[in-house]
């Protein structure tokens, strides 16, 4: 059985840095060490290896034989050593748990997807699950614990006022048309032609609410019909079949338009935005998981969303 060999973390160290700085009294210096030390390290290294390591004169420092063979073991040995303590600390740092994020379509495509995508390269050990619905139902989800974060159109009043939001950006709406409906190349945009139209939006058919519909009121537009669906891609296929035309949310017409049948416009001014805004359940203590995703998403969002947000 071979003899057990002691050598001291320090003593490697040591030894290193009064190769790489010159002398005992600078290596001293840079270890936070005093010069005595620094020799006794030396001394108890070349003892435990049976040779000498350096010669020491008056003038200058010279490696033996022993002591060239040994500094690139000492090195290799000091970095193996520091790359295992980084990585037992990056474990040790790595965020671990879920994340439940609450959005609506369109959003969850143009946003949430690609954001859950980057988050889970950035931290692997964190599962986040999207819950989407309509606004009242994230209301509801994030009032009862069971999302973390929703975002949400301010749109639909709210109706448990001790949940917290904060304004996030607004989300562009645009008119879908036929291609060759007027509104598609008209300029300015004369949204007076509205009054002779089917003009679908979406929301929830049963339930008594409808996006946009309020919007129309305030610029005095008065279509033939009003078709609620809930799906865009139902109303993309309406427009292009020359049914009507839709006002959606920009999110929602860049995955649900498409095809040369169909022109998206945007609308102008102010009045053709939506609020968009970030809801947490109230009382909740905030979690490194979930700072971790907000933190993404005000770096990130704005890039994705570029085409279709105002921040």
């Amino acid at each position: 059985m071979s003899e057990r060999l002691d050598l001291r973390l320090s003593w490697l160290a040591t030894f290193v840095a009064v190769v790489d700085h010159g002398s005992f009294t600078a290596a001293g210096r840079a270890l936070g060490r005093s010069q005595p030390r620094v020799s006794a390290h030396v001394a108890g290294l070349e003892q435990a290896l049976g040779g000498t390591l350096l010669i020491r004169t008056s003038k200058e420092l010279t490696l033996t034989a022993a002591g060239a063979r040994f500094l690139p073991k000492a090195r290799a040995a000091l970095a193996e050593i520091q790359s295992g303590v980084d990585e037992v600390r990056t474990l040790g740092t790595k965020l671990r748990g879920r994340v439940t994020v609450g959005g609506y379509p369109g959003l969850s495509a143009v946003l949430l997807a690609p954001l859950m995508q980057q988050f889970r390269r950035l931290h692997p050990g964190v599962t986040v699950v999207l819950r989407e619905g309509d606004p009242l139902q994230l209301e509801e989800a994030i009032a009862h614990g069971e999302v973390d974060i929703a975002l949400r159109t301010s749109d639909v009043p709210q109706v448990h006022h001790n949940v917290p939001s904060t304004h996030l950006f607004h989300e562009k709406i645009v008119l879908v048309v036929p291609a060759r409906h007027p509104l598609a190349t008209a300029s300015p945009m004369d949204l007076g032609l509205l009054a002779d139209e089917t003009v679908m939006v979406t929301g929830d058919p049963y339930g008594g609410w409808a996006d946009y519909r309020d919007r129309l009121d305030r610029i005095g537009a008065d279509p033939v019909e009003i078709m609620v669906i809930s799906q865009p891609t139902t109303i993309s296929a309406l427009v292009a079949a020359g049914l009507g035309v839709a006002i959606l949310g920009a999110f929602a017409a860049q995955v649900a338009v498409f095809g040369d049948d169909v022109v998206i416009r945007a609308l102008p001014g102010p009045l053709w935005q939506r609020e968009i805004r970030l809801y947490r359940r109230a009382g909740r203590v905030s979690t490194p998981t979930v700072d971790a995703f907000l933190d993404l998403l005000h770096q990130a969002a704005p890039a994705l969303t570029a085409r279709t947000a105002i921040w």
